[in-house]
């Protein structure tokens, strides 16, 4: 029993890192993602990502995802 929890708090905490602003480059963002700026590089995107996060205008969960359109831009998806 105490190994499944604790390979469920990995598996939790692994998923979590995912999301914290390390920019998972998933090509899908699920339910409950919006939109919010298209950026030039993916550091500026992570950085907007965290600012954001920080002054509590959305959640800590975002994601830059590569813009099909033009290469070298990315979309900020955050969860409000």
């Amino acid at each position: 029993m105490r190994r499944r929890i604790a390979a469920l708090a990995v598996t939790v905490a692994t998923a979590d890192a995912m999301l914290l602003g390390t920019a998972s480059t998933a090509s899908a963002t699920g339910p409950g993602f919006y939109l919010r700026s298209h950026h030039a590089g993916l550091a500026e995107c992570q950085a907007v990502g965290n600012a954001g996060a920080d002054n509590a205008l959305w959640s800590r969960v975002f994601i830059c995802n590569p813009f099909a359109g033009k290469p070298g831009v990315y979309e900020l998806w955050v969860r409000y």
